[in-house]
């Protein structure tokens, strides 16, 4: 009986020995392969070695051993001779495989994809591929200038509302009863100003009057589409109807228009002429007693007779 219960307690004892070593080994085999990140160099997973998931930016990859994750070169070559569980993308590089490589997603590379008898693919396995964002870029350049004179014109056309609402009745006045003399008046300036900044910088001394007449055009032209916006805006949302909402309207027709490729060049062409010329009449009218339009018209004056006749009548 005594040396059955020594046995039973030196087990025990062992017990309380092994245990920690065998927790102490289940707890080192939940750790996770760590992670291979290179901006600039190469990574090598040796034979016998195991990492996580592999990205370079600016140099290569070779595995020789497992890669739990993906291996992802941005620029650079990648040669996998050993076995990568997830996939194998080289942006801007060769892809090798060699015989006794084992990938289990998908393989794809800008070059040539070099696979060896032997070497087995997962996934799919493409090369040539672009991994470029020049489709969506060229498509979001094109709308740039778009969006950029639509909102620049809003902008502008509520600036004007702001500080000159009474000449912005008049301008649309002005576009409204004298068509052709504002088209006529914005063929004027668009032609005369070029020829003056021109003639200007020729000469020395008026150089710099010159450079700031080129310098201009673009606000003119600006503010001639903003004019022409907001006219046709008038022309859809008359008065008593509030100026905000007459711009918008016209702010969205030419908004519109300007999403049209060859469209939006000839009404970009033709709309400050005809704006900037309805600001020329507008100005003139203003300046020689003609009428100035819109909610604000200036009540018209009785005579002191008339309105004694009109008061006692």
């Amino acid at each position: 009986m005594r040396l059955r219960r020594a046995a039973l307690a030196v087990s025990a004892f062992a017990t309380l020995l092994v245990s920690p070593a065998v927790a102490l080994a289940q707890g080192a085999s939940v750790i996770e392969p760590e992670d291979q990140i290179v901006l600039a160099g190469s990574v090598t997973v040796a034979r016998g070695q195991r990492v996580g998931e592999v990205v370079v930016f600016s140099g290569g990859a070779t595995v020789h051993g497992v890669a739990t994750g993906d291996v992802v070169v941005l620029e650079g070559p990648i040669t996998v001779t050993g076995q990568v569980d997830g996939s194998v993308i080289a942006a801007d590089g060769v892809v090798r495989l060699a015989g006794s490589a084992r990938v289990g997603g998908d393989v794809f590379s800008s070059e040539t994809i070099v696979t060896r008898p032997g070497a087995r693919v997962g996934g799919d396995a493409r090369s040539d591929v672009r991994f470029s964002f020049e489709g969506p870029l060229v498509a979001l350049g094109k709308l740039l200038g778009p969006i950029a004179v639509s909102v620049s014109v809003l902008l502008t056309g509520l600036a004007m509302l702001l500080l000159a609402p009474r000449g912005a009745d008049a301008v649309a006045e002005a576009l409204t009863d004298a068509p052709l003399a504002s088209l006529g008046w914005g063929i004027l300036v668009a032609i005369s100003v070029p020829v003056v900044a021109v003639a200007l910088a020729v000469s020395v001394l008026g150089l710099p009057l010159g450079l700031a007449l080129f310098l201009s055009l673009g606000l003119w032209w600006l503010v001639g589409l903003t004019w022409a916006a907001w006219c046709a805006g008038r022309g859809l949302v008359r008065p008593p109807r509030g100026r905000v909402t007459a711009l918008l309207a016209g702010w969205s027709i030419l908004a519109a228009v300007g999403l049209v490729p060859i469209l939006n060049v000839a009404v970009w062409t033709l709309a400050p002429t005809i704006g900037l010329g309805a600001m020329l009449v507008a100005a003139w009218r203003s300046r020689h007693g003609g009428r100035t339009g819109g909610r604000h018209r200036s009540r018209t004056r009785i005579p002191p007779d008339d309105a004694v006749e009109a008061g006692f009548a």
